[in-house]
Protein backbone atom coordinates (compact mmCIF):
# COMPACT_ATOMS: atom_id res chain seq x y z
CA UNK A 1 0.00 0.00 0.00
CA UNK A 2 2.37 2.41 0.77
CA UNK A 3 5.80 3.22 -0.82
CA UNK A 4 9.26 2.33 1.04
CA UNK A 5 9.80 5.63 3.28
CA UNK A 6 6.07 6.74 2.65
CA UNK A 7 3.85 7.99 6.11
CA UNK A 8 1.21 4.98 6.06
CA UNK A 9 -0.78 7.33 7.84
CA UNK A 10 -1.11 10.20 5.31
CA UNK A 11 -1.64 7.68 2.64
CA UNK A 12 -4.28 6.17 4.62
CA UNK A 13 -5.54 9.30 4.84
CA UNK A 14 -5.27 10.20 1.33
CA UNK A 15 -7.41 7.06 0.38
CA UNK A 16 -9.94 7.80 2.53
CA UNK A 17 -10.36 11.58 1.40
CA UNK A 18 -10.24 10.81 -2.62
CA UNK A 19 -12.43 7.15 -2.17
CA UNK A 20 -14.62 8.13 0.41
CA UNK A 21 -17.23 10.50 1.38
CA UNK A 22 -15.90 10.86 5.05
CA UNK A 23 -12.69 13.16 6.10
CA UNK A 24 -11.86 10.37 9.18
CA UNK A 25 -10.15 7.48 9.73
CA UNK A 26 -12.71 5.25 10.89
CA UNK A 27 -12.69 2.72 13.83
CA UNK A 28 -13.43 -0.34 11.51
CA UNK A 29 -12.86 -3.00 14.29
CA UNK A 30 -16.27 -1.24 15.53
CA UNK A 31 -17.87 -1.83 12.31
CA UNK A 32 -20.91 -4.44 12.61
CA UNK A 33 -23.08 -6.24 10.10
CA UNK A 34 -26.52 -4.69 9.73
CA UNK A 35 -28.90 -6.11 11.86
CA UNK A 36 -31.63 -5.05 10.01
CA UNK A 37 -32.91 -3.04 7.02
CA UNK A 38 -31.47 0.38 6.58
CA UNK A 39 -31.95 2.83 4.54
CA UNK A 40 -28.04 4.56 3.15
CA UNK A 41 -25.66 4.07 0.99
CA UNK A 42 -21.89 3.10 1.37
CA UNK A 43 -19.91 5.52 1.80
CA UNK A 44 -17.51 4.74 -1.04
CA UNK A 45 -18.15 7.54 -3.68
CA UNK A 46 -20.42 6.66 -6.03
CA UNK A 47 -20.76 2.88 -5.20
CA UNK A 48 -24.38 1.13 -6.42
CA UNK A 49 -24.17 -1.93 -3.53
CA UNK A 50 -26.64 -2.58 -1.34
CA UNK A 51 -24.97 -1.64 2.47
CA UNK A 52 -23.98 -4.61 4.95
CA UNK A 53 -21.74 -2.80 7.21
CA UNK A 54 -22.31 0.28 9.61
CA UNK A 55 -20.13 1.80 12.24
CA UNK A 56 -21.44 1.66 15.85
CA UNK A 57 -23.14 4.87 15.92
CA UNK A 58 -25.01 2.83 13.13
CA UNK A 59 -24.15 4.98 10.36
CA UNK A 60 -20.98 5.52 7.71
CA UNK A 61 -22.46 2.71 5.94
CA UNK A 62 -20.47 0.07 3.86
CA UNK A 63 -21.16 -2.38 1.39
CA UNK A 64 -19.36 -5.99 1.64
CA UNK A 65 -16.22 -5.20 -0.56
CA UNK A 66 -15.56 -2.03 0.34
CA UNK A 67 -15.65 -2.89 4.03
CA UNK A 68 -13.03 -5.53 2.71
CA UNK A 69 -11.16 -2.73 1.25
CA UNK A 70 -11.08 -0.46 4.00
CA UNK A 71 -10.38 -3.18 6.52
CA UNK A 72 -7.56 -4.09 4.38
CA UNK A 73 -5.98 -0.39 4.20
CA UNK A 74 -6.50 -0.03 7.71
CA UNK A 75 -5.08 -3.19 8.99
CA UNK A 76 -1.83 -3.12 5.90
CA UNK A 77 -1.36 1.32 7.90
CA UNK A 78 -1.12 -0.61 11.34
CA UNK A 79 1.37 -2.70 10.16
CA UNK A 80 3.69 -0.36 8.52
CA UNK A 81 3.31 2.24 11.31
CA UNK A 82 3.72 -0.96 13.95
CA UNK A 83 6.94 -1.93 12.23
CA UNK A 84 8.23 1.46 12.65
CA UNK A 85 8.79 4.21 15.62
CA UNK A 86 5.33 5.93 15.01
CA UNK A 87 2.98 3.14 15.90
CA UNK A 88 1.55 5.30 18.49
CA UNK A 89 0.01 7.76 15.94
CA UNK A 90 -2.59 4.96 14.89
CA UNK A 91 -4.39 5.31 18.10
CA UNK A 92 -3.95 9.23 17.95
CA UNK A 93 -5.54 9.56 14.40
CA UNK A 94 -8.21 7.26 15.64
CA UNK A 95 -9.01 9.14 18.78
CA UNK A 96 -9.32 12.84 16.87
CA UNK A 97 -12.24 11.35 14.38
Amino acid sequence: MTQPGGDPLAHLRALIEKYTVITFIPDIDAYRPLSGPKKGSCIFRGCPESIAWEDARGGNFLCKGHYLTLKMWIDEARKALISGERSALFDEALSRK
